[in-house]
C-alpha cells in the first residue's frame, strides 16, 4: 500500500520538483527549493493566490483578462484562456500555465517568478490543482 507521501514523492520526481519531507510548512530551503510537508496538500488560497496576485493579476484579472484569463479565483485559473485550459491536473508538466512561467514568457515585461514560487505553483497542481 502506498503512503500518501510516497505517492507525493514520486509525483515529485516525475515533474521534475525538488520536494523535501519535513514536519513544517512550506518553506524555502538553502538551495532554493520548495520544502512541503507531505502530510498536508499545498493551499490554493494561503499559497497559490497571493503568487498569482503579485505577479498576474495586472494583466489576468476580472478587470484586464487578457486573452480572457482570469487568474483571479479558482474558477478562472480553472477555465483558462480564449485558448483552453491552462492547468493540466495531476501533470504540472503538461500545464501551460508552468510552461509560460518557467520559460520566463510571464509575467510579461517583469522579472520572472522566482523559482520557490514556482514550485509552490508545481506542487498544488500535481497535488490535484485543489480549491483548497
Amino acid at each position: 500500500m502506498l503512503l500518501r507521501s510516497d505517492l507525493i514523492a514520486a509525483l515529485a520526481v516525475t515533474a521534475g520538483i525538488g520536494l523535501a519531507m519535513q514536519s513544517t510548512s512550506t518553506t524555502l530551503s538553502e538551495t532554493g527549493t520548495v520544502a512541503i510537508d507531505a502530510s498536508r496538500e499545498v493551499s490554493f488560497v494561503n499559497e497559490v493566490m497571493p503568487i498569482l496576485e503579485k505577479h498576474c493579476w495586472e494583466c489576468h484579472s476580472e478587470q484586464s483578462a487578457e486573452l480572457g484569463l482570469k487568474l483571479d479565483t479558482y474558477e478562472g485559473v480553472m477555465a483558462g484562456s480564449d485558448y483552453g485550459t491552462i492547468v493540466e491536473i495531476g501533470d504540472a508538466d503538461a500545464s501551460l500555465l508552468i510552461d509560460m512561467i518557467a520559460s520566463g514568457d510571464m509575467p510579461e515585461d517583469a522579472d520572472p517568478l522566482p523559482a520557490a514560487e514556482l514550485d509552490v505553483i508545481k506542487a498544488w497542481i500535481v497535488e490535484g490543482a485543489l480549491n483548497n
